[in-house]
């Protein structure tokens, strides 16, 4: 399935960290993990700091699927709002899931901390406005979940909006915790550190995930792949038989403008809204825009590149709207797909059809946060360890 169309941004801002082989042999493994984008990446990362032997294998290359497409806002804050998951889930789990998110933000702001190769990891406010006047009420209910339970967050009326940001709007919440990350260079940064802990890597190698059985799997060229656990993190590449009902594909607009001059926005924060489908922007390094936005249910991506480019126009006018001043022009715009579940939550965690199976699938609009949560979950439920948020985005719930 092809995960993107048009020219993306970020796979152009950094070379592979390595050219690495395709598996031509039957192999032996401990941990087993399929994909290298972002949530394959923070998996063995996260697997291999622990000590235990991981092997990646993509059928691409590393950080090229569905990772070269992220557009790098990374926030606790979930598309589903936690005054939405109390009603829908319960309280409890609803501050549980916000809780998981918040802690995995503040984990992958240190382990960026530590990695030696840029990765444009910069801590961000964000800001979620009211798109109309009839969404303030939502947002204050929000704010007071927020609040009761010490999440980092501060109602912004009208006037302190536009003082403040000159953002025109109802209102808003002010969130952080969040960033913004270049998530190829990241992928590229993480695997360099993968490397030095002894993870194997393999590419351009396609796994037939229907041939898994009980501790083996075999790639399309027939070498059989022998484990004692695997990690399906494939993104939206498969929608499994586990999900059906559960969850879809959609696609989604983004682009990335030419430099700008100047700053574009006070603090460079994150911007997105209320409505559905939202829109979202961002600064990135050099005076660049990055943003998105114009979901639709469908998971037939476009390729008329003159399409694409009206779509990325559609976004940009949007923002400019909101800050006439800018002088902007669209660089790279593109098409991609994106999960959607049904509950508004990732499934990550163990298959309901195997015990030596896990499911790390960042659906929904926070992949990269939620990929570092599951990376969490999984290694807790490998080494036999009580995780208080698994029962929330277990795959068979």
């Amino acid at each position: 399935m092809k995960l993107t169309t048009g020219q993306t941004y970020w796979d152009k801002t950094a070379k592979p960290t390595s050219k690495f082989s395709v598996l031509e042999e039957d192999y032996n493994a401990e941990i087993v993990i399929i994909g290298g984008g972002m949530s394959g990446t923070l998996a063995a990362y996260k697997l291999a700091s622990a000590g235990k032997k991981v092997t990646v294998i993509d059928r691409c290359e590393v950080g090229r699927g569905s990772s070269s497409a992220n557009t790098g806002l990374l926030q606790y804050a979930s598309d589903t709002m936690l005054s939405e998951f109390v009603d829908r889930i319960g309280e409890k789990d609803a501050v549980l899931f916000y809780k998981m998110c918040l802690e995995a933000m503040d984990e992958l702001t240190k382990i960026a901390s530590t990695l030696s190769k840029s990765t444009g990891y910069r801590l961000r406010d964000s800001i979620f406005y009211a798109s109309t006047p009839n969404d303030v009420d939502k947002l204050k209910r929000e704010y007071s979940y927020l609040k009761k339970y010490d999440f980092p967050a501060e109602y912004l009326d009208h006037q302190k909006l536009v003082e403040e940001y000159g953002i025109d709007k109802p209102a808003a919440l002010r969130t952080w915790h969040d960033a913004e990350v270049n998530p190829y260079q990241f992928i590229q940064a993480l695997t360099a550190e993968n490397l030095k802990m002894g993870v194997t890597y393999f590419e351009h190698t396609s796994v037939n995930l229907d041939s898994l059985v009980e501790n083996t799997v075999m790639t399309e060229s027939g070498a059989k792949i022998s484990f004692d656990s695997i990690i399906i993190a494939t993104g939206y590449s498969k929608l499994y038989s586990e999900l059906n009902g559960k969850a879809h594909i959609n696609q989604t607009f983004a682009i990335a403008t030419k430099p700008i001059e100047g700053e574009l926005w006070k603090d460079s924060v994150m911007v997105w809204e209320t409505k559905k489908p939202y829109l979202y922007f961002r600064t990135a390094p050099g005076g660049r825009m990055i943003a998105g936005g114009l979901d639709e249910e469908s998971s037939e991506l476009y390729d008329d590149p003159e399409f694409i480019q009206q779509k990325g126009q559609e976004i940009l006018d949007e923002i400019k709207e909101m800050f006439p001043h800018l002088d902007v022009q669209i660089d790279d715009a593109w098409n991609s797909l994106f999960g959607i579940s049904k509950d508004g939550l990732p499934f990550m965690g163990a298959a309901p059809h195997q015990d030596n199976v896990y499911y790390l699938l960042g659906y929904e609009g926070n992949g990269t946060c939620y990929s570092m949560a599951g990376a969490s979950i999984i290694k807790d439920l490998l080494d036999g360890t009580h995780n208080p948020y698994a029962h929330i985005v277990k795959p068979s719930r």
